[in-house]
């Protein structure tokens, strides 16, 4: 029997979470197991756009389908490759789970704080259900929110750091910080890469 989720918390922006098999909290791209989080703004698609894919779905979820995705592959192959792979160590989710071709979509800074802060419950209930050890934050709006959610212990001023520990209520994990992907060059990528893998590599985590 199909149930229908939907999450009204931002109507009066015109965002609405609307899926037939999952909530919000199981909306994860790769397995919910997965040590390394990639981390976007929010899925993109018309607003309203009926989620319908279950959680077997998502969990399957192949990266290899969007150049948003495969921008990644330029940032560390071994990393990509370990996401195409059946025990991949790898997943994606967003810090906003309802769909917009833009975001915000009305361009409106006091609809944008709105959203933010009713979604980001849903992102802290996955961070503490699932513990990611590293969260790839995707571009500077995530990096800033991520920032403001989860604020850096440093003396170094925040526009310069590129990654450092955080927590959120006793689960510890590595953020790291980076421009948007798929406009950063290749050189760049890879510099990303190298620091990704040198904390991989620090955490243990094998790819």
């Amino acid at each position: 029997m199909t149930t229908s989720v939907t999450c009204d918390l931002c109507s009066s922006t015109g965002l609405r979470f609307h899926a037939t098999h999952i909530t919000p909290i199981d909306y994860i791209e790769g397995s919910s197991q997965a040590k390394i989080w990639i981390v976007g703004l929010n899925p993109k698609g018309e607003v309203g756009t009926l989620e319908t894919r279950t959680k077997q779905e998502l969990e399957a979820f192949n990266p290899d389908r969007s150049s948003y995705f495969r921008d990644f592959k330029k940032v560390s192959e071994r990393l990509y490759k370990n996401w195409l792979s059946e025990k991949s160590t790898v997943a994606h989710t967003d810090l906003v789970k309802c769909y917009s071709p833009t975001f915000p979509p009305n361009d409106d800074n006091k609809s944008k704080q709105l959203v933010i802060g009713n979604c980001k419950r849903y992102l802290f209930n996955q961070i503490l259900l699932h513990k990611p050890k590293v969260l790839i934050c995707n571009g500077t709006d995530v990096c800033n929110m991520m920032m403001s959610f989860f604020p850096p212990n440093s003396q170094e001023p925040h526009t310069l750091l590129t990654s450092y520990k955080a927590s959120f209520q006793s689960h510890e994990f590595t953020l790291v910080l980076s421009g948007f992907i798929g406009r950063i060059d290749d050189r760049n990528k890879r510099r990303l890469g190298k620091e990704i893998e040198a904390i991989l590599q620090e955490e243990n985590i094998q790819l």
